[in-house]
């Protein structure tokens, strides 16, 4: 309920200051399912939240998030995922892998943070790990216009132009690279994810 109604407020927040158009919406699969976007703007979550607006996503967010007054509690009660930047994320990725397995949608931004010049940015193995292990539906989104509408820093550009791709639906088998010893290479996967997205651009 908490998600649901925050959601559709943040959704809200975004439509009235700037213009969001959403295209693709038809291409999502029903849960579970990894949505992967790219990452220019605190606004992305919201904008990836309020595309995916038939579930409830469980999105991977840094671990500050968690300790902070009030937003911790927030955090929490909209079902985020804890992910230590910087360390060892693997408790993190196996807790998404949970989610997906009881049938939960789980967003993950595979640059690991914002990208400060708009541009992508290479991707962190740890999207390949959860795709090879939780063998999930993978659904690509490309934001363009977020970083110009709320980059970090400068004051809300309003009015500013967003456009949110959704992507078709891609099968993990599809992404999987292997090695030369037949073992996943998470970090080639983690490439063909992101060029996967960047097809999206207009």
């Amino acid at each position: 309920m908490i998600y649901r109604i925050s959601r559709f407020l943040l959704e809200v927040f975004a439509r009235t200051l700037f213009k969001v158009r959403f295209s693709g919406r038809e291409n999502l699969p029903d849960a579970p399912y990894i949505v992967v976007s790219n990452h220019a703007s605190l606004i992305d979550p919201p904008l990836v939240g309020a595309a995916c607006k038939k579930d409830n996503v469980n999105f991977m967010a840094k671990n500050e998030l968690f300790t902070a007054p009030i937003i911790g509690i927030w955090t929490r009660s909209v079902g985020c995922i804890p992910v230590k930047r910087g360390a060892n994320s693997v408790q993190s990725l196996k807790e998404a892998i949970k989610r997906i397995n009881r049938g939960n949608a789980v967003a993950i931004f595979p640059e690991g943070t914002r990208s400060e010049d708009g541009e992508i940015k290479e991707a962190k193995r740890g999207i390949g790990f959860l795709i090879a292990r939780s063998k999930a539906q993978v659904v690509p989104i490309y934001i363009e216009g977020s970083l110009k509408a709320m980059a970090k820093g400068k004051p809300m550009n309003i009015g500013a132009p967003i456009d949110v791709f959704i992507g078709k639906t891609i099968m993990p088998e599809e992404l999987i690279v292997k090695t030369p010893e037949g073992k996943n290479d998470y970090g080639a996967i983690a490439n063909v994810v992101m060029d996967r997205i960047m097809v999206l651009k207009k």
